[in-house]
């Protein structure tokens, strides 16, 4: 049975996401993975370069991990291209350092991740962090139970502790963050700071 083109789109989309979703979380609970992915997170001052602040190494691992589940789908490219479009507009907007209305927010968030919703994932406390891990739509955070909002948006705290200095912070820093050892390993905090 062929389904109406539209449905494959949409599929396509639904399916891009989730994999998006599911590649996200993974890098936060595979310790391999995390040292890559931690460059991400290491900003301590959240805007649009911020979502552009990927390892190359995590950026080759998330390509070629890509490619069989591309294969899989049976996807065009048209419709990766169409998905790449709306994900780095949604991407690049939620890590904007903007302000949406709480209303809006709430009402958006409903559909897309919005500033607010990511930037309780950037927090330096991790049962933040370990939260929030939608792309594009915000849906994948509701039905796996790691969505979390903070009451307190003024108390969050960007950036990695492990990751303060001004030298963590240029390009051969971030470069080297991958092979930093850090002293203390991602704690299981269960209080706010």
């Amino acid at each position: 049975m062929t389904l109406p083109a539209w449905i494959e789109w949409l599929l396509a989309i639904l399916l891009f996401d989730a994999w998006t979703y599911y590649w996200h979380r993974i890098n936060h609970r595979v310790p391999f993975l995390w040292r890559f992915h931690r460059v991400h997170h290491s900003d301590p001052h959240m805007d649009v370069t911020t979502a552009n602040r990927f390892h190359t190494g995590e950026i080759v691992m998330s390509s070629i991990l890509r490619i069989p589940l591309i294969i899989l789908l049976g996807a065009s490219i048209e419709q990766l291209a169409l998905y790449e479009l709306l994900m780095f507009a949604v991407v690049q907007f939620h890590h904007a350092n903007i302000s949406v209305s709480e209303r809006w927010d709430r009402v958006l968030r409903l559909f897309i991740v919005t500033p607010y919703m990511h930037k309780v994932h950037h927090s330096r406390w991790q049962p933040e962090t370990d939260s929030n891990y939608s792309s594009l739509l915000s849906i994948w955070d509701r039905l796996f139970r790691s969505f979390r909002i903070n009451e307190k948006p003024g108390s969050l705290r960007l950036g990695l502790d492990e990751f303060d200095s001004p030298a963590d912070q240029t390009i051969p820093g971030m470069l080297k963050t991958p092979a930093v050892k850090v002293k203390q390993p991602k704690e299981k905090k269960t209080h706010h700071p």
